[in-house]
């Protein structure tokens, strides 16, 4: 990657599918080379609740509006088309990040369908993924009465808001596949109350007291995040106020999945592997993670994520060597290896945020509560800083100009 540095805004918008001439100040470093103009950065804009694809110079190359509240994540599909959460405006549950509302949005601007998993129960958000069947998977907030949580062994005095993940066709708008982390808990506070147990001997549970004492609502577990493995159907989530990755077994059937037996592990819908965090299960073991966002999977195998607070008012990216098929043992230390990693003084964002692997082999930053971008080379050098208009980045991914989606674009 040929060295630049920007240290600027930029300003403006523009058109829908317009060009623009250059957005950039003055720059404060010196720009030794043009870097490749043929690679596109796609910002997901919860400022302005817009998406933006720019190149390395801050050309605005094609703008999207919304129209409505952004509720996270975009993915721009192979044809030009857009899919993007949005918030329900009479969202029950509206924590931050939440949604309800998914859009597919056609490359002509027009709306292809709109489908939305919102009512007094349940609240999407967050994160979207289009699988190649045609189906759309999303994490849900669920609502649980204090009552009803005390019931299952929940020490808070709060109603509890547990997670689900929900798999949809979204034309027929059938669940086709569903998980609920309350079928899946431990608790170690009383033992008159169904999942009692001891933590450290359940590593594929989910220690449903794990952090109640420190939190004052009930989004205890908040996933942000969630990566479908298709070729060995295994799901990854980033748990962000557990601090750690989950790892679910796709392969199972709906019902399958309500249990702790059935689908290719043999462990219904439990988790086969956790990594980051191994203090939410007694056990042994590095932490890796203080607060995460996006569970990236690369084509190797290897998993990047971006650790919000891992030094105390600083971030790091992670890559971690995953070896799948997983196994989790007690009192063993289960935790993958880290094989790279960065992390700046400057580098800072305590939500939002991603990291992705580029095709010259750095990594591409976004600081999501700072709008900057960082790309870093292997061995940890900055070759790229540019300091964006936009105040609160959910993720940043890179496209090429070889690749279908921008060529449907025609921009």
């Amino acid at each position: 990657m040929r060295k630049l540095w920007i240290n600027t805004a930029l300003i403006g918008l523009t058109l829908l599918g317009s060009c623009t001439e250059d957005m950039s100040e003055e720059n404060d470093f010196e720009m030794e080379e043009t870097p490749d103009e043929e690679t596109y950065f796609l910002i997901a804009d919860q400022q302005n609740n817009e998406a933006h694809l720019i190149n390395y110079a801050g050309d605005e190359l094609f703008n999207w509006d919304f129209n409505s509240s952004l509720g996270n994540d975009i993915n721009l599909l192979s044809d030009g088309s857009m899919l993007v959460c949005l918030k329900d405006n009479n969202a029950a549950i509206t924590y931050g990040g939440y949604g309800g509302i998914f859009r597919k949005i056609n490359a002509d601007q027009s709306i292809d369908w709109e489908v939305s998993y919102s009512s007094s129960d349940y609240t999407a958000h967050h994160d979207v993924e289009y699988l190649s069947n045609g189906n759309i998977i999303f994490p849900a907030w669920e609502e649980l009465s204090q009552t009803e949580a005390a019931e299952q062994g929940f020490g808070g005095s709060y109603s509890l808001n547990p997670e689900s993940i929900i798999e949809m066709n979204p034309l027929t708008q059938e669940i086709v596949w569903e998980w609920h982390a309350m079928d899946h808990i431990v608790q170690d506070i009383d033992d008159s109350k169904p999942n009692y147990g001891t933590v450290a001997e359940n590593p594929n549970k989910i220690d449903v007291n794990y952090n109640y004492q420190t939190r004052s609502n009930g989004d205890i577990m908040h996933i942000n995040g969630l990566t479908l493995d298709e070729e060995n159907d295994l799901l990854y989530l980033t748990v962000n106020n557990y601090s750690e990755i989950w790892v679910l077994d796709h392969s199972t059937s709906k019902a399958e999945a309500s249990t702790n037996s059935g689908g290719n592990y043999g462990l219904g819908g439990d988790l086969i592997y956790r990594f980051g965090n191994p203090e939410t299960y007694d056990n042994i073991g590095e932490a890796t993670l203080s607060n995460v966002h996006y569970p990236n999977l690369l084509e190797t195998g290897n998993m990047l994520a971006y650790a919000n607070d891992v030094y105390g008012n600083q971030s790091e990216v992670v890559e971690y060597e995953l070896n799948p098929p997983y196994n989790l043992v007690a009192g063993q230390n289960n935790e993958p290896n880290v094989v790279w990693s960065f992390t700046d003084n400057d580098l800072y964002s305590s939500g939002l945020s991603s990291a992705v692997r580029m095709k010259n082999g750095n990594t591409l930053i976004a600081e999501g509560r700072d709008g900057t971008l960082w790309e870093v080379s292997d061995d940890g050098e900055v070759d790229w800083l540019y300091k964006t208009n936009y105040a609160t980045i959910w993720r940043t991914y890179v496209f090429y100009s070889d690749d279908p989606a921008i060529t449907a674009l025609d921009f």
